[in-house]
């Protein structure tokens, strides 16, 4: 597992309501994945009960990360290598996308 710590994040959203962060991703997007809580993508655990939001937009992807005790916050990874492999990966698992 990887720590958050260790990607080269943007935080682009903090301490927001999972409605908040939800649209932040859906706005910042070209496509987005609906994925289910639990998913491990890039090495971290999103944590969730409910399919959740990730986005892509060129080779940046958008995702909700929820910190215990500091709330959910909605991070942007530039410069992503692994967009492909991602996108493989939602429709093998049969993901519904949403834009």
């Amino acid at each position: 597992m990887v720590c958050i710590k260790n990607l080269d994040v943007v935080i682009i959203g903090s301490e927001m309501t999972l409605s908040e962060c939800e649209d932040l991703i859906m706005e910042k997007s070209d496509e987005v994945w609906l994925v289910p809580g639990g998913y491990e993508l890039l090495g971290i655990i999103l944590k969730g009960a409910r399919p959740f939001p990730v986005g892509i937009s060129g080779n940046c992807l958008y995702f909700q990360y929820v910190k215990p005790c500091f709330g959910i916050f909605a991070l942007m990874l530039e410069n992503c290598r692994e967009i492909d492999a991602l996108r493989k990966d939602f429709l093998k698992n049969g993901f519904e996308k949403r834009k």
